[in-house]
């Protein structure tokens, strides 16, 4: 009994150990990915407004490649524009870096993907 106390005891351990370092490995892609939408919001945001709209979105999406390649990344473009309605907290019809952070940093189950 003794013996097997112990062997439950060392995987209840090594199961503990391995959740925390997936947590650990899921903090660290939302903090990538938050860094990738605050560079996104800087680069698209053309009227440097602090804020970026859907035209700005779209306009980006179309003529900056690494934009594309980012926002195709994450999710297709519909689905981004679907997420930029859900994020926009205020009805505003922008996006600020706020409204961007707080809606990615809900995707925690698969933060490099949209998921709705």
């Amino acid at each position: 009994n003794l013996v097997t106390a112990v062997i439950v005891e060392t995987s209840i351990t090594a199961a503990k150990g391995d959740s925390e370092a997936a947590m650990e490995l899921e903090d660290q892609l939302v903090a990538k990915m938050l860094e990738q939408v605050e560079w996104l919001l800087k680069r698209a945001d053309t009227n440097n407004s602090g804020d970026i709209s859907k035209e700005e979105l779209m306009v980006a999406y179309r003529d900056d490649h690494e934009i594309r390649q980012l926002v195709d990344g994450f999710c297709d473009i519909h689905e981004m524009l679907d997420l930029f309605d859900i994020f926009d907290d205020d009805g505003s019809g922008a996006l600020s870096m706020k409204e961007l952070k707080d809606g990615f940093s809900g995707f925690r189950a698969d933060p490099v993907r949209c998921m709705i």
